[in-house]
Formats: C-alpha cells, sequence, structure tokens
C-alpha cells in the first residue's frame, strides 16, 4: 500500500500539471496575440486590453469562493469541473467574430480558470508531505511558466505564418489541453475528504465579486482615462446552435456609478465577513497568522510589480524595435523559461533548508532587475532584453515555490484549497494592477486604433515604460519588506481541535 500511495503522488502531481498548464499557456498567448486580434476584429485597443483583463478579473474574484467550497465538497470534482468550463469557453472564444462576443466567452472560460488553479496546489499538498513538497511545488511552478514560455512561443510561430487569421488556432489548442487533462485527472487524481462542515458564504462571495470586480473595473477603466465604459453590440453568435442575437444597441456605463457599487459592496463585505460564522475570508487570519498574511502581501506586490513586463516589451520589440513576432516570441520566453529553471531550484532549496531566505533572495533580484529595466533606451539591444528577463524570471523563480509552500502550511490541511484561493486572487489581483498601472503610464491612447493605422511616439513610450519598472522595481522591494517580516519556519498547521493555537498564533505559520 505504501508502494502504491508512493506512485499515486506522482500521478497526482502530472494530472495537476497537465491541468495547470492551459491557464498560463493562456497567459503566454495574450502577451503578444492582443494586437494582431485588434487588427483582425477591427477593434481599438481600448478594448482589446479588456480580454487579458477580463480572465484576471474573473480569476481574481471567484478563487477564493471556489477554493472553499472544493474544501466543503470535494477538490478533485471541480478541478475536472474547470477543465472543463475552460475547454468549452477556450473553443468558443476561438470562434469569436466580434471583440464583445469574446469577451463573453473568456468569462466562461475565466470560470473554469479559477476552478482549476484554486484546486491545482492544494490537491498536490494533499498527495505530498511537508518535507517533500517544495520539490513538488518548484515543478508545478516551472510547468506554469513552461506553459506561458510555449504560449508565447507557438503564437509568435502562428501568427507570422498567417497573420491575422492565426489567433483562432490558439484557442482551439488551449481547448483540446484542457479536454485531453480531464481524463488523466479521473485516473490520476485522488478526491480530497469532504468537510460537510465547511459552508459557503455566498451572501459574502456576492459582495466579494462586486467589491473586488468593481474595484479592478474602475482602476482599469480610469488609468485609460476614461469617464465612461462605451459599447455598441450589434449582435452576439452561439456558434454551437448557429444562432446569433441582433442588439443592434449601445452601451454606457460611468465609471462612477461602478464606483459607487463596488464601495457599497466592500462595506456589505466587510460587515457581512465580520458576522458571519464561516466567513469567506477570515481577516483573524490576516491579523494574528503572520506567516500567511505574509505570504499573501508578498505575493500581491511582487505580481503587481512584473505582470506588465511582457506585453509592454512585445509592444517595445515589435514596434519600436521592428522585431518579427517569432523573434519577439523567442526572446519573451526567456523569462518563462528562467523560471521553469529557477522554480525547480527554489524548490529544492526550500525543502532543504525548511525556511523562506530562498524566497526572499528571489524577490531582491526581481527589484533589481526592474530597476535595470527602468534604464532601457531607443538603443537597448534585444541582447540586453533577454539577459535581463533571464534575471527576472531567475528572482520569480526562486520566490514561488517556498512562498507557495509557507502559505499552505500556515492553515490546517482542511483549508488548503481556501488558503491558495486566497493567495490565487492576490495573485490575480495584483496582474490585473500591474497592467492598469502599465496602461496608465505609458498611455494606452498612444497606440490609436492599429486597424486605422494609429503610431506610437517612441520616446514618449520608452520614457513610459521605464516609469513603469521603475515603479515596478519600488513594489518588488515593498514584497521583499513583507516576505522578511514573515520570515520563520515553515511548520504544517494543525488542525484546531489538535492544535487550537498553532492556526491563528503565527508562530508556526
Amino acid at each position: 500500500m505504501q508502494i502504491l500511495a508512493a506512485k499515486r503522488k506522482w500521478f497526482t502531481l502530472t494530472a495537476v500539471n497537465m491541468g495547470n498548464f492551459v491557464p498560463p499557456f493562456d497567459t503566454g498567448v495574450m502577451s503578444l496575440i492582443l494586437p494582431t486580434i485588434s487588427i483582425s476584429l477591427q477593434a481599438p485597443v481600448q478594448l482589446v486590453v479588456w480580454i487579458p483583463l477580463t480572465s484576471l478579473i474573473v480569476t481574481a474574484a471567484f478563487m477564493p469562493i471556489f477554493g472553499r467550497f472544493s474544501d466543503a465538497h470535494g477538490r478533485k470534482r471541480y478541478f475536472i469541473l474547470g477543465l472543463f468550463l475552460f475547454a468549452v469557453g477556450a473553443f468558443l472564444s476561438g470562434q469569436s467574430l466580434t471583440i464583445y462576443d469574446l469577451l463573453i466567452y473568456r468569462i466562461v472560460q475565466s470560470l473554469g480558470g479559477a476552478f482549476i488553479l484554486s484546486n491545482g496546489r492544494a490537491l498536490i499538498a494533499d498527495a505530498f508531505p511537508l518535507k517533500g513538497r517544495g520539490f513538488a511545488l518548484g515543478t508545478h511552478v516551472s510547468i506554469i511558466y513552461v506553459g506561458m514560455a510555449v504560449g508565447t512561443a507557438v503564437t509568435g510561430t502562428i501568427v507570422t505564418v498567417t497573420q491575422a487569421l492565426g489567433w483562432r488556432y490558439i484557442f482551439d489548442v488551449s481547448a483540446a489541453i484542457a479536454a485531453l487533462s480531464i481524463p488523466i485527472s479521473l485516473l490520476g487524481i485522488k478526491e480530497s475528504p469532504k468537510n460537510p462542515k465547511i459552508k459557503t458564504d455566498w451572501l459574502g462571495s456576492l459582495f466579494f465579486v462586486g467589491s473586488l470586480g468593481a474595484a479592478l473595473v474602475v482602476l482599469t477603466a480610469g488609468s485609460n482615462g476614461l469617464t465612461s465604459i462605451n459599447a455598441y453590440i450589434e449582435y452576439i453568435r452561439i456558434p454551437f446552435l448557429g444562432i446569433y442575437v441582433y442588439l443592434n444597441s449601445a452601451y454606457s456605463v460611468s465609471v462612477f456609478a461602478i464606483a459607487a457599487v463596488g464601495l457599497v459592496s466592500v462595506v456589505l463585505f466587510v460587515a457581512r465577513e465580520m458576522t458571519a460564522d464561516q466567513p469567506l475570508i477570515d481577516f483573524h487570519l490576516f491579523r494574528h497568522n503572520t506567516l500567511f498574511s505574509s505570504t499573501n502581501y508578498a505575493c500581491l506586490f511582487l505580481y503587481t510589480s512584473f505582470y506588465s513586463v511582457l506585453i509592454l516589451l512585445s509592444f517595445f520589440l515589435e514596434t519600436i524595435k521592428t522585431v518579427s513576432p517569432l523573434t519577439a516570441g523567442l526572446i519573451l520566453t526567456v523569462e518563462p523559461l528562467s523560471v521553469t529553471v529557477f522554480s525547480v531550484i527554489g524548490g529544492l532549496l526550500a525543502d532543504r533548508t525548511g525556511s523562506r531566505d530562498p524566497s526572499i533572495a528571489g524577490l531582491g533580484i526581481t527589484a533589481v532587475a526592474l530597476l535595470l529595466f527602468s534604464t532601457t533606451t531607443e538603443l537597448t539591444t534585444p541582447t540586453t532584453i533577454t539577459f535581463l528577463l533571464g534575471m527576472l524570471g531567475a528572482g520569480v523563480g526562486l520566490f514561488a515555490p517556498g512562498n507557495t509552500n509557507a502559505n499552505l502550511a500556515s492553515v490546517p490541511p482542511k483549508d488548503r484549497a481556501m488558503a491558495n484561493g486566497i493567495l490565487g486572487m492576490m495573485r490575480h489581483t495584483g496582474q490585473s494592477v500591474s497592467l492598469a498601472l502599465g496602461t496608465a503610464l505609458i498611455g494606452v491612447l498612444l497606440f490609436g486604433n492599429p486597424s486605422l493605422g494609429g503610431e506610437i511616439s517612441p520616446a514618449k513610450y520608452i520614457s513610459a515604460i521605464d516609469l513603469s519598472f521603475l515603479v515596478g522595481a519600488v513594489l518588488a522591494a515593498v514584497a521583499t519588506f513583507f516576505a522578511f517580516r514573515g520570515r520563520e519556519p515553515v511548520v504544517q498547521a494543525a488542525e484546531p481541535a489538535l492544535a487550537a493555537t498553532d492556526s491563528t498564533s503565527g508562530g508556526s505559520g
């Protein structure tokens, strides 16, 4: 039985890693494909930028909810449900004829991604003991960034070969990988124990989605200088049924109205969480569990610091340095490939030291890399960009597995998906804020409408991205501060019935 159990953990790791490959593959695709979609669908950049933002906002908002729900009802089944939703949403996205079709189907795809991401690392933690978990999570982080690298490289190749039509096939590839992962996950993953005593706070979840979603929409729209979000929708197409729903309607929503909804939702959410028996997000954990709060804040500030780098550099390489999409794609793969290598090293170091020191070192390297990026000029060569991307990837790779391991060890096993959901919310919120800050600093209107031949001022653009990278370096330094503040031995928190103080004291996480 012990031999069978030992083999099963590796089957679980393989199945989870394959399932978790598809969301980052999609992220890699988005880093290069936005200009092509803008031209193909004749959509302005102000709308196209919502393709990745929709995914980030939906994923950030729903990961804590889905994590808590899966803790109660079984993580495997909802991991598989996520794969199914992601496959359907990706397929529909590839069939889109308008930017509005694409944005709607991206919501379906992103809900699937939220289920996948909120459960994947928790399932790995279920299968591996604490001592070997750092290496397992390191390989997991590696696979995630391999997905980003492959997505970026494949997109560059297809865009080069097929020009504007190439982007549709990328979504078909994502759908196929997700669908293939379903039978493998059914056979390879063992279902987690159910916890019927855990209740999902649906009312709190509603307020949470409203508050976080509204905040991210306002931040993103406001950063682009928008006072209202306007759209004219001629029709919505349902590919499976061949149905066209003709709306022929213009819509306009004030950013101030969205902000008001968000503010009310925040007040209601806080009031609900302070009084609920089983809140969606236990604020007590953030106040009294130092390790839990430290890992979350470090994650938030790190991903806010660097996520926009690939998208900003894709325009720099293709528009200013005039390299081909294929070459730009290969250069941009250096960062995720570097993370792939160094996340395994970071996981091994985390296992060997039992501390967060490798993660703290990784944050320092990230801050330095972003500081060097802030010196970019028109004379900066693609070789220099490649080197700095490798350095950035090394920092993120050293940080991620140790930080995740510490986060999952800071709570009892029954709450792992909840903890991973909150950590994922921090990660995706940081990514959303990073993209919003990046577009604010570069002034997205500089691009005009690519389908109408819009131009970009190289000097202004480089000045803006340098400022963006400098802000990122400061944020990475803040992440380093929070990680160092929670620098303590990583010990698995016990169930409350066995050690009531451990899960809240912050001493053992």
